[in-house]
């Protein structure tokens, strides 16, 4: 069990590294090239477009995850095809309405956050990233499920230089407009990529997309496990979107937004890759639980759990201590980035447990738990955010309260799955 989610968790990881390892290094870029100042208010936009994507896109993978790995499980060739019509429909229909949405308040939003009409057209651009961030879920859980994973991992290294090409050069301008419509194409040029391997699947296996043969039962799964799960992380984001617009608002809010930010950039870049590996124990998890072999659910879940938690410590901690001197030596304007970095840091271990009992939730179907356990984040991170910031704490109170925050997430998700995570010799002793 542990080989196999190792295999699948490094072949997902090598995809992620290179995809969203070329994004990331083009954030710096931009990090770079724009300033404390500048960059603050391009990570807020972007955060902004994320604010419609980033939960409510990945509960729909993981959706997409277990619907097309119970199919092949079944060996149903017409259940795999419903299930990738409803995976992709799904994420389609819920990017055009936040997508548009976005479109709609991108002036005000511009006014009030941004202080600039000027910056209106660059929200409003951001849309795009909606689009990306959906199907870019869809294609990673489906990828999964078909185990794709080694193909896409192909793809995303053949595209990872162009893209990196493509945001520094943008980031090279100067202007905010231009970082953001670098990162959108490079989004975009990941997103093709991927897809090209997943309609060759379609091709090879006779899977096509079958928007007339899919029936009301089909779509159900939408509203009983993917709408659910998807509200829980709207409860998320906007927790972190108003944290950040917190921080902006605050004495020295443009600079202290873009020292928190650059940290942010580093906890983003650990939690998608957490979600890689918790994403390649969701097809073990839901296949055991549709056998019945809870048992077996249960292993996986905490030798899951073991394994994130060692290597997100791990690189946590190489990248806590590296800090200082990466950034004295290499981006001495963002001096006072270090410790609320180090404090984020923090809080991606503590969210590392986390990630997977998530997935654990999606196998089971009980969104009620991701709703349960993300409201506590959000509570949370707003009210130590406020306090940090009453104090005058500025970036650095902001990066405990996500520690708080995500200690407080954990605890919640951790005593509704109380039984599964004692290990058997706990378990023998309990009534």
């Amino acid at each position: 069990m542990m080989r196999r989610l190792i295999g699948t968790a490094s072949l997902s990881a090598v995809s992620a590294m290179a995809s969203r390892g070329a994004l990331f290094a083009g954030v710096l870029a931009a990090a770079h090239y724009l300033g404390p100042a500048a960059f603050g208010q391009f990570t807020l936009i972007q955060t902004t477009a994320l604010l419609f994507t980033t939960f409510c896109a990945l509960s729909l993978g993981q959706m997409a995850t277990k619907i097309v790995a119970e199919a092949v499980a079944r060996g149903d060739r017409g259940r795999v095809s419903a299930a990738l019509t409803v995976s992709y429909g799904s994420a389609l229909l819920a990017s055009l309405v936040f997508a548009a949405l976005l479109l709609a308040c991108a002036y005000p939003l511009a006014v009030k956050l941004g202080g600039s009409a000027d910056l209106a057209v660059v929200y409003a651009s951001s849309s795009l990233l909606v689009l990306t961030g959906f199907v870019g879920a869809i294609q990673n859980g489906v990828a999964l499920a078909l185990h794709k994973v080694k193909q896409q991992a192909a793809a995303n290294l053949l595209t990872a230089p162009v893209v990196f090409a493509i945001m520094w050069g943008a980031a090279t301008r100067r202007d905010i407009g231009w970082a953001m419509y670098g990162a959108i194409a490079a989004q975009w040029l990941i997103v093709l990529g991927q897809e090209r391997v997943l309609r060759r699947y379609r091709r090879e296996h006779g899977e096509p997309l079958a928007w007339s043969a899919t029936t009301r039962e089909d779509w159900a799964v939408v509203w009983r496990l993917g709408l659910p799960s998807s509200l829980s992380g709207l409860l998320t984001m906007p927790a972190i979107w108003l944290s950040m617009a917190m921080l902006a608002h605050s004495a020295r809010g443009e600079a202290e937004l873009g020292h928190f930010a650059l940290g942010n950039q580093a906890r983003s870049i650990l939690l998608f890759g957490m979600g890689v590996v918790a994403n390649a124990a969701l097809p073990m998890l839901s296949a055991a639980i549709v056998r019945g072999a809870r048992e077996e659910a249960a292993s996986t879940l905490r030798q899951s759990i073991a394994l994130l938690v060692a290597v997100t410590a791990g690189l946590a901690g190489v990248l806590g201590l590296a800090a200082p001197l990466a950034v004295a030596r290499f981006a001495p304007a963002y001096a006072e980035a270090v410790v609320p970095l180090q404090w984020l840091l923090l809080s991606a271990v503590a969210t590392a447990p986390t990630t997977i009992l998530m997935r654990k939730a999606t196998a089971d179907a009980r969104p009620a738990v991701m709703l349960l356990g993300n409201a506590a984040f959000a509570v949370s991170l707003i009210g130590a955010a406020a306090l940090a910031l009453e104090l005058g704490h500025g970036a650095t109170g902001v990066a405990i309260a996500y520690a708080i925050a995500s200690t407080v997430q954990l605890i919640v998700f951790a005593a509704c799955n109380r039984r599964e995570l004692r290990w058997p010799a706990a378990a023998g002793k309990s009534p």
